[in-house]
């Protein structure tokens, strides 16, 4: 099932907020609850969020961006994810564009 450009803001965010604004030691499931208490959001698998955690993780280690993610990227990643996450690192400072 593709992802919705609303899903991978709210991951992005979620991701953003977490491990590079507050740099928190959150580990990824404590991360993935939070993510799902999102109604548009909450039918996603686990797995399926943890693979876009991975995948924002590589484009914020593709950015130069300091983090806290406790996952590995996966390099497969989405260019609407890596504009997603660049809107959401802008938004937060982060990132000049």
């Amino acid at each position: 099932m593709e992802w919705k450009l609303e899903e991978d803001i709210i991951c992005c965010e979620v991701c953003v907020y977490e491990y590079v604004i507050c740099k928190n030691d959150t580990n990824v499931n404590v991360c993935i609850d939070k993510i799902k208490q999102h109604a548009s959001i909450h039918t996603r698998e686990v797995g399926s969020i943890r693979q876009r955690i991975q995948n924002i993780k590589y484009w914020i280690e593709e950015l130069h961006i300091e983090n806290t993610i406790p996952v590995s990227p996966l390099s497969h990643a989405g260019i609407q994810t890596k504009r997603t996450l660049m809107t959401c690192l802008e938004n937060a400072g982060y990132l000049t564009v």
